[in-house]
Formats: structure tokens, C-alpha cells, sequence
């Protein structure tokens, strides 16, 4: 009896537990059911890219607190289109309440993402101004007035009387030709202050050719402004090779290391530097507000440092340029 009584006393704990188990489970898989999803994609997931990764913890930190799960993706190399219209596909498949994204400047990338607006999902672009027509919320760099500061500095740095050659990316960048439009207007409608705009296509060693080149060709240029991390590599190199340091002031966009190593060592006059982490932050928590159908801004602008070798070791700047010290 006492063996029947234990055993029929094991079989109700077993069945009790079975059934706790079911109803937790089906209660815990009803929370994931209930949670806002959202997606973020990146210019480029690669490691190496400070200012990603940097985005990365913006976001992460933006979703703490809020019950949303967050998703980060993106293609390996920031200019890989074809990549980030396969991931686009694949958000548009699964349908989170929310995408937030830093599109590649390319027509198939804006034809999935008009898609996923239709689909419903709330659409946040991060990084650069979209057409009109996609009515999407925007955060952004104000790349004129960037391109102003960089203007400005080059001015200072040349008594006045600056001779500025710009070193873009591709001339088909509408953020660069934005910067380009800040620095025009800053250093002033005098022709003779502009040499000109050159295109080194990301590539290092076609900036320090074309920077070779001005430096023979325009003897009395004074500043060179690089608007990508390459060109001003490749402008540090020939302006060095060329001994002209002091000559001819270069002045630079964003803040990697070898910028930073650049700065310390005087061949750099100052670094105009975003605040990628703003920007993830600032998006994931503009696309939780759009889920919960509160009102947002169509436009936000995200401003950018002005780092010097006189304030670049302020704790503040410090921060901004190793986000992950």
C-alpha cells in the first residue's frame, strides 16, 4: 500500500510539473510573441570600423528597458549594395514593427526599402537624407554645416587667404557633395580660394597620388580637406613625403586610430568627428516611439565635433574618440 500510495503521489508531482512547464512555456513564448521587434542595419558589421561599432552600442543602449528585441545586421564593407539588398529582402520576409537602417547610396537599396515602407514597417534611416518621396524618419549628420566647420578651420589656419583643394570619395556622394557645399561657402565666393574637388574613390593610394599631383601642380595651394578616412591617409603621406607640413594645413573627417596617431603628430590641423553613438541611440529609441504611434520629427540633425590637438584629450572628446577604452 505504501508503495501504491508513493507511486500514485510520483505520478500527480510528474503530472503537475508537466503541465507547470506547458503553461510556462506557452506563457513565456507569448511574451516573445508580444515584444516589438527591431531591426537595425548597419553600413557594415566589420569590427575593424570604429565608427559602426560605435553605432552598435548606440543601439544596444537604446533598446535596454523598452521589452523590444533588437536584431543588428548589415553587409561587411560599407559599399557593398548588392549585400544590403539581400538583408533588406530578408527583413522585408520576416516583417519586424521597425526597421532602423543606414542605407548604401544605390537604387536597388532604395526600391526594397519604398517596399518595406508599404509593408507597414516602421522605417527609420539613420546616417543620410532619403528621397522625399519614401517618407521616412531621418537622423543625420548636417553634412553642409560639417563641411562649413571644415571650411572655417581652413580659413583660420591660413591667415585668412586659404587655397583649398577637396579630396572626396565618389562623385556620386551626396553626403560629400553636401560637405563640399559647407566648405564653399565658408571659405568664401573668391575663385582663387578653391582649387578644386578631386575623387580618390576610397582608395588610399589613389588620394596620395592625386595629392602628389597638387602639390606640383598648385604650388600655392595652402589646405587640403580629405573627406574620407583614405584620402586623408593618402594626403598625410604626400603632403609628409613632399616636406610641406607646414606649408599646407589638412584638415579631416571622422576619427580613426591612424587619423588620431596623424593628430598627435601635428600632420593633421584638426578632425571634423560624428557622434555615431547618438545616432544608434537616438535611432532605436525614435523607432520605439513610432511603434507606440507617438509623434516624432521627420528631421533630426545629429552635430558634429570640431577636434583639435589642443582638445583632443578632453575627457569628453577622449570618449568620442575611443568609444571602447
Amino acid at each position: 500500500m505504501r508503495i501504491q500510495r508513493f507511486t500514485v503521489g510520483m505520478g500527480l508531482l510528474v503530472a503537475a510539473t508537466a503541465l507547470f512547464l506547458v503553461f510556462y512555456f506557452q506563457l513565456y513564448r507569448g511574451g516573445l510573441a508580444n515584444e516589438p521587434r527591431i531591426a537595425v542595419m548597419l553600413k557594415s558589421t566589420n569590427v575593424r570600423s570604429d565608427f559602426w561599432q560605435t553605432v552598435r552600442e548606440g543601439a544596444v543602449a537604446g533598446v535596454k528597458g523598452s521589452g523590444a528585441r533588437l536584431e543588428v545586421m548589415g553587409s561587411l564593407q560599407d559599399t557593398d549594395a548588392a549585400a544590403q539588398v539581400r538583408l533588406l529582402e530578408d527583413v522585408l520576409l520576416r516583417k519586424p514593427e521597425a526597421l532602423v537602417v543606414a542605407p548604401i547610396e544605390d537604387a536597388g537599396v532604395r526600391k526594397v526599402l519604398a517596399r518595406i515602407r508599404e509593408a507597414g514597417i516602421k522605417l527609420v534611416v539613420m546616417d543620410m537624407p532619403m528621397d522625399p518621396d519614401l517618407d521616412a524618419v531621418t537622423l543625420s549628420s548636417n553634412y553642409a554645416e560639417a563641411g562649413r566647420e571644415a571650411g572655417e578651420i581652413a580659413v583660420a589656419e591660413t591667415a585668412g587667404a586659404p587655397r583649398v583643394a577637396v579630396l572626396s570619395d565618389y562623385e556620386s556622394s551626396s553626403v560629400s557633395a553636401e560637405r563640399v557645399k559647407g566648405i564653399r561657402e565658408a571659405i568664401g565666393s573668391n575663385e582663387n580660394s578653391f582649387v578644386g574637388t578631386f575623387y580618390s574613390e576610397n582608395d588610399e593610394d589613389r588620394a596620395y597620388v592625386l595629392a602628389m599631383d597638387l602639390l606640383r601642380s598648385e604650388p600655392d595651394m595652402n589646405a587640403i580637406i580629405a573627406l574620407s578616412e583614405p584620402a586623408a591617409l593618402g594626403a598625410a603621406k604626400a603632403v609628409e613625403e613632399a616636406g610641406m607640413q607646414n606649408a599646407v594645413k589638412l584638415i579631416a573627417f571622422d576619427s580613426s586610430l591612424y587619423e588620431i596617431k596623424l593628430m598627435e603628430e601635428g600632420s593633421l590641423s584638426a578632425m571634423i568627428v560624428q557622434r555615431p553613438f547618438n545616432m544608434g541611440y537616438l535611432g532605436v529609441r525614435t523607432a520605439l516611439k513610432l511603434i507606440d504611434r507617438k509623434p516624432v520629427p521627420r528631421m533630426t540633425y545629429i552635430d558634429s565635433i570640431v577636434v583639435t590637438r589642443d582638445n583632443m584629450y578632453s575627457p569628453e572628446n577622449q570618449k568620442l574618440l575611443f568609444p571602447f577604452r
